[in-house]
């Protein structure tokens, strides 16, 4: 992978977790939505280690259960202090069944460990695609499905990408696995792919670049609309390449594959304040015919000002602008030693209806405030797994929400 500002990955991607399990369900209650604490995120390393759970992991529902594979973090000291990332390739399952009070189990690991690939469930089971670990980045795509009977993860290999990709982001629609952005071959990309799972054969089918800046780490999702069904692309960032600044969309993207093309679908709600919001590092996920739920995200402006700094340090010190040189290196170190509130996560559920093309505000609190978390649907809940609170700050949480 290419040199980029390390610390734009600490704000959602593969840092340690430091958290605390809590003896006791949390609840909260909005105004239109509850949340419910389910079992915690497993450790994966010695019981004494401040590390717990793991990021940039896959994970999705089959058959009755929750599955999170793969993932990293730092076991021995935090990154911040030049700890070592390592990667995994356990399986973890949490029956849906009497989840509340279940727990995380052990049931198989991944071909190899992996962290940063993308995932997305399907009826046949958990899909699993690409994603990177120290040593490489992969085209490998499987298919995890929890057999009860044996009471084992079946693992079966798919197609592979036609080239190496990771932090990309996955949606599924009617028999079709979509795919679209992270870096290709190590670079940035605006690639987007589909995969026919009753078509195997053929293979992953090359569909036309999304427009305007790359993007890593974005959100993907399908939804139906007036014109069929669409697939949607929100968030992601550009970091500094070819020499171009650092990018951080702000719009909603749709393919239609009846035209086979993209547009310009709407821009993101901007904050209260009017400040611009981006959903990078957050989650979407669509529910009944017509919406597409979003929430979680860095903050727009803390995360460009964090993704631009090298650049901006270069300039400084080429420009000899040492007051400038200097105050911007003791903001690159203490980057990732601010409170939790600084970083400004959102923290708001937004609803877009691709009907009507209109975003309603649903609710907001500090549970979804994260970046790089999951968002499952269940019935009719959401299941939000792990994520950062902060960068350098990663949470076991699981939980439940139900919109009321």
């Amino acid at each position: 992978m290419y040199n980029y500002i390390r610390i734009a990955f600490c704000c959602f991607s593969g840092i340690f977790l430091i958290a605390c399990q809590t003896s006791r369900p949390v609840r909260w209650t909005g105004k239109k939505a509850v949340w419910q604490s389910l079992p915690s995120l497993p450790r994966t390393n010695s019981p004494d280690s401040i590390s717990l759970g793991v990021s940039g992991h896959f994970s999705g529902i089959t058959n009755g259960c929750i599955l999170v594979a793969g993932g990293c973090n730092f076991p021995d000291k935090p990154a911040s202090e030049g700890g070592v990332k390592r990667y995994y390739d356990s399986i973890w399952k949490l029956d849906t069944a009497g989840m509340m009070t279940g727990q995380w189990e052990k049931v198989g690991a991944l071909p190899h460990p992996v962290a940063y690939g993308a995932s997305v469930s399907v009826s046949e089971g958990l899909v699993c695609i690409g994603g990177n670990n120290d040593k490489e980045s992969f085209s490998s795509a499987y298919l995890l499905s929890w057999n009860a009977e044996a009471s084992q993860v079946d693992i079966i290999k798919l197609p592979e990408l036609p080239f190496r990709m990771d932090n990309l982001a996955a949606t599924s629609s009617a028999n079709y696995i979509y795919v679209a952005g992270g870096n290709k071959n190590g670079m940035p990309a605006n690639s987007f792919l589909r995969l026919n799972l009753n078509q195997l054969t053929k293979g992953w089918e090359i569909l036309p670049d999304f427009p305007g800046c790359a993007r890593l780490q974005p959100v993907l999702v399908s939804q139906h609309s007036d014109e069929g069904t669409q697939i949607y692309l929100s968030g992601g960032f550009q970091p500094e390449v070819y020499n171009s600044k650092p990018f951080i969309p702000t719009d909603l993207l749709s393919f239609s594959s009846m035209n086979n093309e993209w547009k310009l679908e709407s821009a993101v709600p901007v904050m209260k304040g009017g400040e611009l919001r981006t959903f990078t590092g957050g989650c979407a996920v669509s529910k009944g015919d017509s919406l597409i739920y979003f929430t979680g995200g860095v903050n727009y402006d803390r995360f460009l000002s964090a993704i631009s700094m090298n650049r901006n340090l270069k300039l400084a010190e080429k420009n000899g602008k040492t007051s400038l040189f200097s105050r911007l290196t003791r903001e690159k170190d203490s980057y990732l030693k601010h409170p939790v509130a600084w970083y400004k996560f959102n923290k708001e559920i937004f609803i877009y209806n691709t009907f009507t093309r209109k975003w309603i505000f649903l609710d907001d609190n500090e549970f979804t405030a994260r970046a790089g978390a999951s968002l499952l649907l269940l019935n009719k809940c959401f299941i939000i797994v792990g994520g950062e609170i902060k960068p350098g700050i990663r949470t076991p949480d699981v939980g439940l929400i139900r919109i009321l």
